[in-house]
């Protein structure tokens, strides 16, 4: 990473595209200086259906980011979701090239290749990223790239995320409607937790639950290390939908009711007032109480919270977990979610972090921007910048000729309808 480096991340979700450009500052610190949001139908379960419609939609949202940042897109990285990868844990060794000077990042890279040849793949499966998570050089631990160590060999141990090669084609042609290059696929969770996660909760153990509209991110961080992800295709939509579907009434003024009683449990009711329904089918009860509302918004909850505890249980990672950090669109509004998910994981400490306090840049483009983060602290072995154009305005005198020219055309024009006329 390097000043000025120019990183272009794309959050395709499933009601939402949202796209990032970033430029590294003097400070090496990520600067936001371009961003931009378009709506997306044509994704359902995590698979694409239509890849010329969300193709438009990352169009939609780069071109929106392309007009603020006065540059020209040509390529992106991507986020991924876990029911869409595997992480395979990796030890492995290797040979400093030139010992006496000092490893080097060349070093590094190869060690990298050798991992990516011996890594066991299934059929049409592809790696993604690799994700060093120590390196360790005359038994010493080192987080960083050790560069300019001296050893004759050095150990890395990594993850590596292996992603299902269906969903990397159907990115690949979304992204050539809409005339990009992919720079990489970006697992979600590392994005997010760039930014939500103190350091000391995922060196002590912390489950990271993301809900979203379509779908839960789940991850477990313990000793600075990820130690779990998958994704449950249930999120804050299906609250929704299960108030629409219990009160047979709109999905919109569903979605109006979720938000006006926002609470994880009917135990938090101070006033059980009745409810007049607008949608109701003639003929039907449209007066309901406000505690029957909350009875669905609970249900559901609860649901995704018991899905998750059987989960880890299986794993066998509930006992490594000290905190549970609650974020994303879907949950971080609903109040009460954070004592539900202690009533029902069983973990005591828990916290919700709202996109919305995340002041560096509007809510929906949270994700995105993790990533961007995510991207620029790579490090030295790894090629992070996107591919992008400085779009060139005319200069003053040239816009002054084309005006000319265009009137020299008017004025020919008008001159040859006379002519025409007289005749």
């Amino acid at each position: 990473m390097a000043i000025g480096d120019i990183i272009v991340g794309l959050d395709i979700g499933v009601s939402k595209v949202s796209c990032v450009i970033g430029q590294v500052n003097k400070f090496s610190e990520i600067e936001v200086i371009g961003y931009g949001l378009s709506n997306n139908s044509g994704i359902k379960r995590g698979q694409i259906l239509d890849y010329e419609r969300v193709g438009q939609s990352i169009r939609d949202a780069v071109n929106s980011a392309e007009q603020i940042s006065e540059l020209s897109v040509n390529s992106a990285y991507v986020n991924i979701k876990g029911m869409n990868v595997r992480i395979e844990k990796v030890v492995m060794e290797s040979e400093v090239e030139k010992p006496d000077d000092g490893m080097t990042v060349n070093d590094i890279y190869n060690l990298y290749t050798k991992i990516q040849i011996s890594t066991r793949l299934e059929r049409d499966e592809q790696i993604i990223d690799i994700l060093p998570s120590a390196y360790v050089v005359n038994g010493r631990i080192y987080k960083e790239e050790p560069v300019g160590a001296f050893c004759k060999t050095f150990q890395m141990e990594v993850e590596v995320v292996i992603a299902k090669g269906d969903y990397i084609v159907g990115i690949q042609k979304a992204l050539k409607y809409a005339d990009l290059k992919i720079d990489g696929l970006i697992l979600e969770t590392l994005a997010t937790s760039n930014i939500i996660l103190m350091p000391e909760e995922k060196q002590n153990g912390v489950l990271l639950v993301d809900i979203g509209g379509g779908h839960t991110d789940i991850s477990v961080y313990k000793k600075d290390k990820l130690e779990f992800y998958t994704t449950l295709p249930v999120g804050g939509d299906h609250i929704t939908n299960d108030i629409a579907l219990t009160f047979n009434i709109s999905t919109d003024e569903a979605e109006r009711l979720k938000r006006q009683y926002n609470l994880a449990l009917v135990s938090m009711i101070t006033n059980n007032h009745e409810i007049k329904l607008s949608s109701k089918a003639v003929g039907q009860s449209d007066i309901v109480k406000c505690s029957e509302i909350v009875q669905v918004i609970e249900a559901r909850i609860k649901e995704i919270y018991q899905l998750i505890r059987r989960m880890l249980q299986e794993k066998g990672m509930i006992t490594a977990i000290n905190t549970i950090v609650l974020t994303g669109q879907g949950i971080s509004n609903i109040v009460g979610a954070e004592e539900l998910a202690k009533k029902v994981i069983k973990i005591n400490q828990v916290r919700v972090c709202s996109p919305k306090l995340i002041n560096v840049i509007k809510p929906q483009h949270t994700t995105v921007y993790g990533m961007v983060r995510y991207i620029s602290g790579l490090g030295l072995s790894k090629h992070v910048n996107s591919d992008v154009q400085i779009v060139t305005e005319p200069n003053f005198k040239d816009k002054v000729f084309e005006g000319f020219q265009n009137f020299k055309e008017k004025i020919f024009s008008m001159k040859k309808k006379r002519k025409k006329s007289k005749v």
